[in-house]
Formats: structure tokens, sequence, C-alpha cells
């Protein structure tokens, strides 16, 4: 599912953008392998359970339910929150190193919310059109559903928020149980989300002189 775009033998050192973006989408790009690594190790397990001439019938289906089901929307979960976590490291990171205008961060704001101030001044107008940074507040969303109350739609403060995604993003997010998830096309949508929007940062600070 994923590719990617970095390879080893990166830029020179002495290219202190270039080398910034390299080590942002090696890293991202890590977790993207760990994700396909295991889901095929997964899809593997599954076919050895299923060829388990031992198990029966109502044992190889439970397995088969958790090799095929349970266990690839947990490792999709994870992962999620595994690049969300590299996206607030990498926009600090930023914020430091790539901040043009000095601007500080927002106080008593968390998540990409607590970016904002620092992402306007860089992008400008081109915040409002970004769909990449539109994505992520969307994701946010979700990431704090899987963190405070495992996903679980009812019980969020922002039960409205999730209602919507549900709705509006049909091909990103899926509701089992009262549970909220990711499905794999969203979790490649918000990798590709992660990557635009802090490449696109390193970009146009530079273009301002950082």
């Amino acid at each position: 599912m994923y590719k990617p775009k970095c390879e080893f033998g990166g830029p020179s050192v002495n290219d202190h953008d270039q080398f910034f973006k390299w080590t942002m989408d090696a890293n991202l790009g890590l977790q993207a392998q760990f994700h396909d690594y295991l889901k095929k190790a997964l899809g593997e397990k599954a076919r050895e359970i299923e060829l388990d001439e031992g198990l029966d019938k109502g044992n190889k289906e439970y397995w088969r339910l958790n090799y095929q089901e349970h266990f690839p929307k947990k490792l999709r979960e994870t992962t999620f929150l595994l690049m969300f976590g590299h996206l607030e490291e990498v926009l600090y990171l930023l914020s430091k190193s790539f901040n043009p205008y000095e601007i500080a961060l927002a106080k008593n704001k968390s998540g990409i919310l607590k970016f904002k101030p620092y992402i306007k001044s860089v992008l400008g107008e081109e915040l409002s059109s970004s769909q990449d940074y539109q994505f992520i507040r969307e994701a946010q969303v979700v990431r704090n559903s899987m963190l405070h109350i495992a996903g679980r739609i009812s019980l969020s403060q922002d039960r409205e928020g999730l209602e919507g995604l549900l709705k509006s993003r049909p091909n990103f997010y899926k509701a089992s149980n009262d549970r909220i998830t990711i499905t794999v096309e969203g979790l490649k949508r918000f990798h590709d989300a992660v990557q635009g929007l802090t490449n696109n940062l390193v970009d146009m600070s530079r273009k301002q002189g950082v």
C-alpha cells in the first residue's frame, strides 16, 4: 500500500531543509512499512490456520475473524496513532527551526490546534484551502476518541463530529459496535496528509527566508 518516496543515501547534510524533509519522510515511511509488514504476516497466519487440520471448524472461524478482521483493524488504529504522534513531534520541531516570524504556539490547545498559529503564519491564505490540514483536523477528532474512550461514539464529547465524519468520509472511517475505526484507505490518506502538510511547511518557510 505504501511506497516511501525517500531512499537510503538521501540528501547531503549540508542542505538543512532537504535533509530535514528526508528524515521526516523516512520516519513516516517506516511506520507505513510497519503496518504493511504486519498486515502481510497476519494474512499468512490466517492461511496457516485455514490449512491446520488439527483445528475444528469453530476454532478456525474464531482465529479467522481475529487474523483477518480484528487484528488488522487494531493494527490500523495503532499505526494511525503512531503517525499522529509523528505529526505532533514534527510540527514541534518545525515550529522551532522553520518559524519565519517566530510565532508562539497556542496556549491551552492540544493536537494540531496548538500549532495552528504557526501553520497559518507560514501557509497564509493557503491554509483555508489546504485539504491536508482539513483532513488532519478531522482525524484529530477520531484520534481523541481512540485515546480517551476506545473509539466509542456514544461516549464522545464530540459525538456529532464523529457521526458527521462517518457520513461525509465513508471510505475513510467506519463504525462497528458503537466504535469508530479507520479504513486502509483512510490510513493511506492520513499518511499522505501528514507528509503533504509537513513538506509544504518546510518549502514555504524556505521561500520566506528561514
